[in-house]
């Protein structure tokens, strides 16, 4: 391709000048250029590797999630209109740390409404941003649900993400607690109008011995 000759762009950045209206007259004087922003310092090598290797090295944290791995069998309350009854279901859980420890796996199966049920969750803590993270999928939708959270001040995780189904997009929160090492509770908030934060879900997990 023949590129323009240095009359030929002159020629058109004059034209688009002119149609902008960005002639600058003496009445207007010019305008001093932004000072660009200056470019953050870069990182040294070395001292960068021992920072990803920091964040990378599984913690205190990982070590408390991994007490979570094992056979467990689960009891769920759930209701999905806040002024009806409640109904109960049971389920089991297979759980077991993967990639050597930053994570926990855990295998739900659980029969709710008549319809067997398989979901799948992957939890771990973030290094960088000191949040514990959820992974959710089940055999009820193509989609993974995440969220997020810190421990409250009674140490319970406060999972906090977006709710994502057929009736749209909405905050959800998830408290997780545990009473030793073989009992786990769950509650689970849904947001519903007009009432706002709803308990719609209680999940008791015990260790089978």
């Amino acid at each position: 391709m023949k590129l323009p000759s240095m009359l030929s762009l002159t020629a058109v950045l004059s034209l688009v000048c002119i149609e902008t209206a960005c002639q600058v007259t003496e009445s207007q004087p010019t305008t001093p250029p932004k000072a660009q922003k200056a470019e953050p310092p870069k990182m040294d090598p070395a001292a960068m590797m021992a920072k990803m290797m920091e964040l990378a090295t599984p913690g205190a944290p990982h070590a408390e999630l991994a007490k979570r791995a094992g056979s467990w069998t689960t009891h769920f309350k759930m209701r999905m209109d806040p002024n009806g009854p409640w109904e109960e279901f049971d389920g089991t859980t297979e759980a077991k740390p993967i990639l050597d420890g930053r994570y926990i796996e855990e295998d739900v199966t659980f029969s709710m409404m008549g319809t067997q049920m398989h979901g799948m969750q992957i939890l771990g803590y973030d290094n960088m941003t000191g949040e514990y993270i959820s992974l959710w999928a089940d055999s009820m939708s193509t989609w993974w649900t995440t969220s997020s959270g810190k421990k409250d001040a009674k140490g319970a995780i406060d999972f906090k993400g977006t709710m994502v189904d057929a009736g749209g997009t909405r905050p959800f929160r998830m408290l997780v607690r545990n009473k030793g090492d073989d009992e786990t509770e769950g509650e689970m908030y849904d947001t519903i109008p007009p009432q706002g934060e709803v308990l719609v879900m209680t999940i008791t997990s015990k260790r089978k011995k």
